[in-house]
């Protein structure tokens, strides 16, 4: 019984020059698959955080205008809106906090504070409750005038499209990555089984049979894969912290950083024992029916 990983004995593998590059692919396709359930995840978290956050919070905007009290405007809607059946809470956001919510777009400077910036009311809506937001959004602009109800619903819906769709364009990556892999190694595995053709049939007349020499072309590419994979799992693991160190130190950065969770990480730390595995059923079906057709 050959070891999992140990050396090809009779074959001599380890002196193919066809595969010798085939680390440094699957370390490229590696990375690239560690890339994308980065983005996978972090996506995922972040769809479910934006809908976590924006269901049951609404927003009322009170138009700005120079010639009007504002705040007696924003006291009235307050007024209006906390005692509205439904709502839980509703509280003026300060214009500082307002402030802070440009920065990302225009940065910290005092020209901000001069622009004419829409008084904004923050709304929590109770659990189950059934409010008819237009009949709500009428009553209050007639109440008082400039004031506008937003429930953020267009703008999420926007937002997790674009996240649904650039999770699936991760997870296309990802089964390119797979099909690029399985092709690249197939190719590998036949190029070797040309080049030991003379070591096979004499392993044949011995009495070798086609699951013993399989063995042995298991082993060495899945210790191959294994030697592409780990190296392409740290570099990706590298450029996600820097990215996340970037993002971090960015002071109008609009960019999540990259947030896996639990899943994430496991994902990817089974990622280079998934390609060792899909490398050795890949070398196993290759390698037993090219062997079928030589006999």
């Amino acid at each position: 019984m050959i070891p999992i990983f140990g050396k090809s004995a009779e074959l001599q593998l380890e002196k193919d020059v066809s595969s010798r590059y085939l680390p440094v692919v699957i370390s490229a396709m590696v990375f690239l698959a560690a890339m994308a359930i980065g983005g996978l995840f972090s996506l995922s978290d972040a769809i479910s955080d934006w809908s976590e956050t924006l269901t049951g919070n609404l927003t009322a905007e009170i138009a700005y205008d120079p010639t009007a009290d504002l705040d007696k405007k924003t006291s009235d809607a307050v007024k209006l809106l906390s005692e509205t059946p439904g709502v839980q809470a509703a509280r003026p956001i300060e214009l500082e906090e307002t402030l802070e919510l440009l920065e990302p777009f225009l940065g910290k400077n005092d020209i901000i504070k001069e622009l004419p910036i829409p008084r904004l009311i923050e709304i929590i809506i109770e659990d189950d409750s059934a409010i008819d937001l237009l009949a709500l959004n009428e009553k209050l602009a007639a109440a008082v005038p400039g004031a506008t109800l937003d429930t953020h619903r267009p703008w999420l819906d926007k937002m997790v499209l674009l996240g649904r769709s650039v999770q699936f364009l991760a997870a296309s990556v990802m089964l390119l990555v797979g099909i690029v892999t399985v092709i690249i190694v197939i190719f590998a595995v036949r190029t070797g089984l040309i080049m030991h053709s003379d070591v096979i049939q004499v392993l044949h007349l011995i009495g070798a049979r086609d699951k013993y020499i399989a063995e042995q072309f298991q082993n060495y590419f899945s210790r191959l894969s294994l030697l592409g994979a780990l190296p392409g799992l740290m570099v990706a693991i590298i450029v996600m912290f820097i990215f996340n160190y970037l993002v971090g130190s960015l002071d109008a950065s609009m960019l999540p950083p990259l947030a896996l969770g639990w899943k994430g990480l496991v994902t990817l730390a089974l990622l280079p024992v998934f390609v060792a595995l899909l490398t050795r059923y890949t070398v196993r079906r290759v390698v037993l029916q090219s062997l079928s057709r030589m006999m």
